[in-house]
């Protein structure tokens, strides 16, 4: 046997086996939220051994990482492509996946930040923090031509602390939420149109 077809059939196998897992993580965690959901649970979900799972995300939080990864990177790529005239509408179009994810998947939310955030090292977080490396130096892009020159930080140091600045809020909400009251982009606008002005350029 031709050992080029072999290995394309096997990596066409691993492929299918991943999408499988992630598909049915990603339902179970939507429905029952990722604290309620077992790894146990995927694995029959996707018909597959619960050790085979564990070979495509080593821990149940690289599981968490694989299966939003997947959500949110097509959804960065659109919003980037994506423009606005206002930096605080640009900055929240941007952030529109995490900040719809707060708001559809709160239980899935709050995990997948912290992980971001404090997890252990591992390939999907590394993936986790490639997508928001991408978002700091878009809101870096988006930010330079209305900052003050007399800011005493760098592009970077601004874009990652108004970055940080709406995760947190996200965080706190999503994790401190009560009867899910209030207007949660109105919130966020306001905290970014604070930030900005702080900053000179808003």
């Amino acid at each position: 046997m031709n050992t080029g077809v072999l290995l394309s059939r096997r990596d066409r196998n691993k492929a299918a086996k991943r999408e499988a897992i992630a598909r049915a993580a990603a339902r179970l965690f939507a429905e029952r939220g990722y604290a309620a959901t077992t790894t146990l649970q995927v694995a029959a979900e996707a018909d597959v051994a619960e050790g085979t799972l564990f070979r495509y995300a080593g821990t149940k939080p690289e599981l968490l990482l694989m299966v939003i990864n997947e959500h949110l990177r097509p959804l960065v790529d659109l919003s980037v492509d994506a423009q606005a005239n206002d930096p605080v509408d640009e900055i929240l179009l941007l952030l529109g996946p995490l900040i719809s994810l707060a708001e559809s998947q709160p239980d899935n939310a709050a995990p997948f930040l912290r992980e971001v955030l404090f997890g252990e090292d591992g390939p999907e977080r590394d993936e986790s923090l490639a997508i928001v490396d991408r978002m700091i130096a878009r809101i870096g892009t988006i930010l330079a031509p209305h900052l003050d020159g007399d800011v005493d930080m760098t592009l970077d140091e601004v874009a990652r602390w108004v970055f940080s600045a709406l995760v947190s809020e996200l965080l706190r909400d999503v994790v401190g939420r009560t009867d899910g009251g209030g207007d949660r982009q109105l919130v966020l606008r306001t905290r970014v149109r604070v930030l900005l002005r702080g900053l000179g350029a808003a």
